[in-house]
């Protein structure tokens, strides 16, 4: 099962939006403010949850799923946990940067608490497609200009990346260095990165 999530955070262009929605069926949760851009969208969300602080008292449909504000848990993490608990294997995160940077850096934890749980998260806004890889390989959008590639929370081991300008063979990443920034497409190739050992943290951006 596929799992569409909307954060409080900025949506500048919702015809991207648009066009990252995954095909067919797929749970819709609003994360507190992300009622917001549901709302915007014109769809309705299967589920409701979060602490509501950004998000008009009268605008809170029934049958939300309220939390207190002082709690343990982002509005987003509760989502992905809802997600979780009902069966979802790919998440998709909107809403989740272009704000706070602390906000952003949670969502990026988020990310690997789904990887932790052998579920496959994507953070998205206009610009960026962020997701952490552990132990697989994936092939990457033509339509995103850079790829960078980071440590995440340890030592990453067997990084292989294909089909770039700089390709990698059973390279290791330290969380310390910033060895893997601003790699592209070469010419006519898709690139493929691939890790046997650690959290790879992908990020592409069609920003130049």
């Amino acid at each position: 099962m596929k799992c569409v999530i909307f954060g409080a955070g900025p949506i500048a262009d919702y015809s991207f939006v648009k066009g990252e929605l995954p095909e067919g069926g797929y749970l819709l949760i609003a994360a507190d403010g992300g009622l917001r851009h549901t709302a915007a969208l014109g769809l309705t969300p299967d589920i409701i949850i979060g602490d509501m602080d950004s998000v008009r008292e009268e605008d809170v449909p029934p049958g939300a799923i309220l939390y207190p504000s002082r709690k343990n848990d982002t509005d987003m993490m509760l989502a992905v946990k809802k997600g979780l608990a009902v069966g979802a294997e790919e998440f998709f995160l909107f809403g989740g940067m272009g704000g706070r940077f602390d906000h952003t850096y949670a969502n990026i934890q988020t990310l690997a608490y789904l990887a932790e749980h052998d579920a496959r998260g994507w953070l998205l806004d206009e610009s960026h497609r962020i997701c952490i890889l552990e132990r697989g390989e994936l092939a990457l959008s033509t339509e995103y200009h850079y790829l960078s590639v980071f440590a995440y929370g340890g030592v990453c081991t067997g990084v292989r990346i294909t089909g770039a300008e700089y390709d990698l063979e059973d390279g290791v990443l330290e969380p310390s260095f910033p060895l893997g920034v601003s790699n592209q497409h070469a010419p006519g190739q898709q690139m493929r990165v691939s890790v046997e050992n650690g959290s790879l943290l992908i990020i592409q951006t069609k920003l130049l």
